[in-house]
């Protein structure tokens, strides 16, 4: 924003500002990490209801970016079924993983382009 003095030593003149003035690019990147993370869990039926973007105090604490992802206060409970329906997908996709590993690609043998 650019300030001016008026000539006769009255009020400050400006340019006026849009809404992009109050806009917080850093609450935007903190948002989309909290967003891609929710919707990636909730893939594999994990729900964080209480998650946020959270700003940081640099005055208290030493953290490179200005928002925090809090991914809220969950109980014992739904800790464990979280836990325990991200633990049953790691399973499976391990098991998936060596099974293909095992099966080895079986490809053709290249021919010299004779019928």
């Amino acid at each position: 924003m650019e300030l001016h003095r008026n000539p006769m030593g009255g009020l400050v003149v400006c340019d006026p500002v849009g809404p992009d003035y109050l806009d917080d690019p850093d609450r935007e990147v903190a948002v989309e990490a909290g967003v891609r993370l929710v919707n990636v869990l909730l893939r594999f039926g994990v729900n964080l209801e209480q998650i946020s973007a959270d700003k940081v105090c640099h005055t208290c604490t030493d953290v490179k970016d200005a928002y925090r992802i809090t991914l809220g206060t969950l109980t014992v409970d739904d800790t464990r079924a979280m836990a325990t329906q991200l633990e049953s997908f790691a399973l499976e996709f391990e098991q998936m993983r060596e099974l293909l590993c095992s099966t080895a690609p079986h490809q053709p043998a290249p021919t010299n382009g004779s019928s």
